[in-house]
């Protein structure tokens, strides 16, 4: 990893900036409504551009905070919010190391993030700590790499691991004294929602190869990636 032409734990801005096609209506979307009822504050933990938040609109969201570790996704953060009418501050930081400098609001969310995390009770607890009303989660059932074990088989004959899983998950946010509620769906596989071109440039970054591979990773996209349906869950539990 450390030879790789770019660093594969970087995420591509652009694959992360909202826009008003993104839904309001899937599972996570409406477990946040639902705690903001009449409207609130919220914070957005791993908020890239503002797809897990800023659906929901100015009337739902009083005032929206995001956390990131990329400044370029919290700049896309606040144009998105502005656009929307819905005022936003911004956090720079890993959570839960910034989580001390964070203002509490109403409901957090946090889509995509806990699979990259250790350990993961701290985070929970940080994002329980910062929710007066509740919490929402959206992850994959399965590790968000777990798709390309048959590319990093291809190119470097490497067997990868398909846990932790959402299942265990939902285990430590009830070790945490919470009930949590649990939502499955199914969405369309990533590559389907990206240009051709941008994901295998996504998929070169993620395997550490060069762009000369781009031909073969082409090629191998079309036996080797395991992904037919991303398989969604929410989970959601009351503070």
């Amino acid at each position: 990893i450390n030879q790789a032409p770019t660093s594969p734990w970087v995420h591509p801005p652009n694959m992360f900036r909202a826009s008003d096609d993104d839904p309001a209506d899937t599972p996570s979307m409406q477990a946040a409504a639902a705690l903001l009822g009449t409207g609130g504050s919220l914070l957005d933990v791993g908020c890239g551009g503002g797809r897990s938040s800023l659906p929901l609109g100015s009337a739902l969201i009083t005032s929206v905070i995001g956390v990131d570790e990329q400044q370029a996704m919290l700049d896309q953060f606040t144009e998105a919010a502005a656009a929307r009418g819905i005022p936003s501050q911004t956090v720079l930081g890993l959570w839960p190391d910034v989580s001390p400098r964070t203002p509490v609001a109403d409901v957090v969310v946090c889509h995509h993030v806990v699979y990259n995390v250790a350990p993961i009770d701290q985070f929970v607890e940080a994002l329980s700590q910062h929710a007066r009303r509740g919490v929402v989660v959206e992850l994959p059932d399965r590790h968000p790499t777990s798709p390309f074990n048959g590319l990093w088989k291809r190119f470097w004959n490497l067997d990868r691991p398909t846990e932790p899983s959402a299942d265990l998950f939902v285990e430590v946010v009830r070790a945490a004294g919470f009930e949590p509620t649990r939502i499955d769906s199914v969405r369309p596989p990533r590559k389907a929602q990206f240009d051709a071109d941008e994901f295998v440039a996504f998929v070169r970054q993620r395997l550490c190869l060069g762009a000369d591979r781009d031909a073969d990773i082409r090629a191998a996209l079309a036996t080797d990636f395991g992904e037919d349906q991303t398989s969604i869950v929410t989970v959601s539990w009351t503070t």
